[in-house]
């Protein structure tokens, strides 16, 4: 009898002492981490030297758009293009910015008759990023990354 009393006096005893020490101990709160990633959009797009005094998160991408466009019209106008028919066609090039500045020609999208009148276009595009200022790579949670876009070209003579 002596015997269960004790076992059960240390058995009352824990109990109580855990939720003693439970109730006192403070924890630290859990930081909740945003795990949803939107890999679509950046915090700030790419930048030429002259687009990152712009304040405004849109004007900076129009900037760069247009820095962008300038720098590959200006490129292939050194070029002088002859063509034997008419064209009148839209290029899609995709250009990728590494996370370091560095510009990249990915893809080119070209329809056959236009490669066959142009058949040098994709070299002279190549030699035109060449001459690109290193940009200011996309921002994402405050890290560089690499991001890809899209730029028309409309071809008409």
């Amino acid at each position: 009898m002596i015997k269960q009393l004790f076992i059960l006096l240390i058995y009352l005893f824990l109990v109580l002492s855990c939720s003693y020490i439970e109730k006192n101990t403070k924890r630290a709160p859990i930081q909740k981490i945003d795990t949803i990633i939107d890999f679509n959009n950046v915090d700030a797009y790419p930048l030429f030297p002259n687009c990152a005094d712009i304040p405004s998160r849109e004007k900076q991408q129009i900037c760069f758009q247009m820095e962008m466009s300038q720098y590959i019209y200006a490129s292939l106008k050194e070029f002088q293009l002859s063509v034997k028919d008419s064209v009148n066609d839209t290029i899609l090039v995709k250009l990728k910015i590494d996370a370091s500045g560095k510009t990249t020609l990915s893809n080119i999208k070209i329809s056959d008759k236009t490669r066959e009148l142009l058949p040098q276009f994709d070299s002279i595009l190549r030699v035109g990023l060449l001459n690109l200022p290193v940009l200011q790579p996309a921002i994402k949670r405050a890290m560089p990354v690499t991001t890809e876009f899209t730029l028309p070209i409309v071809i008409k003579n």
